[in-house]
């Protein structure tokens, strides 16, 4: 005990390690290229570059999975342009905001306090009515006019908690003289805006970005782009090739595969080696998955743990959604409660998917038509980690 105790406080205290920038593997690093992104990022370009002719541009959702390259798309064209203005003397401001952030700006109050005092004003966390805190808003912008590029990140968000939130938004132009708000709304809930009612939508008038999940090699390229992160010697291309491969067939998630990488060399750390090993991998894997999957179920909704556990209960490798929703209702009935719809069902699933736990597809059942069929994903005992967490339902 007391030998490896020693061997660990000596390699650190050696100075030796893995790492030369740990930073470049973090989701909030913004590479200075973005492989397979270059047409997005210039559809991006071109619909904010109005903004530089003092020209409101429209509004624009991003939509995709997550770990597709969305929010680093955004904020890489947003800090270009942000720097041609101020090279050209021009009034645009880019402002970035996650509203999926708790107790940041994810109520209308929050969003729009938030605003006020990232533009130097200084509002209470509670105690003074929303709609006054938004007059201050208005009042900020039109002392200092500007073009406003207004960025939601995980604006789902706020649209489930504040749905009065974006219509307020979309209209504040009609109350400003002298600037103009554009909205960038992100997020990986394609229905957000179709959820919304009529009139949110048609003030909207947004147009629409989608980003496809990268493949495994582009994750590969993604990851070898970040190999600089590294001391030299001590990660192999075969390293990099099954964190790709793994978050491929997965998710197709860039974010996902950089943290699987980050974490394997952790672990090499922490077995005091100089190399990050597969078995270091295959070890990260499991942990994320446990990790994860913990987090994940344990704040689940009663409903939605219904749900899983459902499938789970089925125990065939594919099931047909109709069956997870029939399993669902004679689940809720055994425990008293009323059984939410067949669409809400599928919503729930959908939300699995983005989380990793299932996958879905569509096939075909020649003249019966199409349907959808559902199964958790393939990580190594998924199935037996759910059930036992599941185990108090």
């Amino acid at each position: 005990m007391k030998n490896d105790i020693e061997k660990i406080f000596g390699f650190y205290a050696s100075g030796s390690s893995i790492f030369s920038r740990k930073d470049f593997l973090q989701s909030s690093y913004v590479p200075d290229e973005l492989p397979h992104r270059e047409d997005l990022v210039k559809q991006l370009a071109q619909i904010l570059a109005p903004s530089l002719r003092l020209e409101r541009p429209s509004n624009v959702f991003i939509y995709g999975k997550s770990g597709t390259g969305k929010t680093a798309v955004t904020l890489y064209v947003g800090s270009m342009l942000q720097k041609t203005a101020q090279e050209k003397n021009i009034p645009v401001k880019f402002m970035y905001v996650n509203t999926g952030l708790k107790k940041v700006a994810d109520t209308e109050y929050r969003l729009y306090a938030h605003l006020c005092r990232m533009m130097g004003e200084f509002i209470p966390d509670t105690g003074v009515p929303t709609h006054s805190v938004f007059e201050k808003l208005v009042h900020t912008l039109e002392n200092n006019p500007s073009i406003y590029l207004l960025v939601l990140d995980e604006v789902d968000v706020l649209v489930e908690k504040s749905p009065e939130a974006l219509y307020t938004l979309s209209r504040i132009n009609s109350e400003l003289k002298n600037s103009q708000v554009s909205i960038v709304g992100i997020t990986n809930d394609f229905n957000v805006v179709n959820n919304l009612d009529s009139r949110t939508k048609s003030s909207l008038s947004e147009e629409e970005i989608i980003f496809p999940p990268y493949d495994a090699d582009q994750i590969y390229e993604i990851l070898k782009q970040r190999d600089t992160a590294f001391s030299p010697g001590v990660l192999d291309d075969s390293v990099i090739m099954l964190c790709a491969a793994s978050s491929a067939k997965e998710h197709g998630d860039a974010r996902r595969a950089l943290e699987l990488l980050r974490i394997s060399a952790e672990l090499a750390e922490r077995e005091t080696s100089l190399k990050v090993m597969k078995k270091h991998v295959k070890d990260a894997i499991s942990k994320m998955y446990a990790d994860n999957i913990s987090g994940f179920v344990n704040t689940l909704p009663h409903h939605q743990k219904l749900v899983l556990h459902a499938l789970v209960s089925l125990d065939k490798p594919l099931s047909y959604t109709r069956e997870v929703y029939d399993k669902y209702v004679e689940i809720s009935t055994q425990t008293g409660l009323k059984e939410l719809t067949m669409r809400r069902v599928l919503d729930i699933l959908g939300d699995f998917e983005s989380a990793g736990i299932v996958r879905t597809n569509v096939i075909s059942r020649g003249r019966y038509g199409r349907t959808k069929i559902v199964e958790l994903t393939t990580a190594d005992n998924i199935k037996d980690q759910i059930e036992s967490l599941l185990v108090s339902l």
